[in-house]
């Protein structure tokens, strides 16, 4: 009965384990790489931009640029986690359009440096 029970406790154990990979390749959806692209994209979708920080425009609004324009971007404070960013610093930012009556922002949902 022990023996019964013990493994009726593991096999519980390993079949409700969360999964630890996940896909990681092409999604179905289109992912916007460049400002160009993003200022003609409809709400919510997602965008991968590369480029700089080049002036804070206050309220957690900043302006981005890459090769092919500039756009407006918002970035909530929390996700600042202590990096420091200046004009100079090439970011990658992830997040999605915000179509609003005054335009087109971003709304960031993650920012990691890139090594220059």
């Amino acid at each position: 009965m022990s023996k019964k029970l013990t493994g009726t406790l593991i096999l519980s154990c390993v079949l409700t384990m969360p999964a630890m990979a996940a896909y990681v390749g092409p999604s179905a959806e289109k992912v916007m790489k460049h400002v160009s692209e993003a200022e003609n994209a409809t709400d919510d979708m997602p965008v991968e931009l590369t480029g700089k920080l080049v002036k804070s425009l206050g309220d957690e609004k900043y302006l981005f640029r890459d090769d092919t324009g500039e756009i407006e971007v918002e970035i909530d404070d929390a996700l600042w986690r202590d990096i420091e960013v200046s004009d100079d610093t090439t970011v990658m930012l992830r997040g999605e359009v915000d179509d609003e009556w005054q335009g087109i922002e971003i709304e960031i949902d993650s920012i990691n440096l890139l090594a220059e």
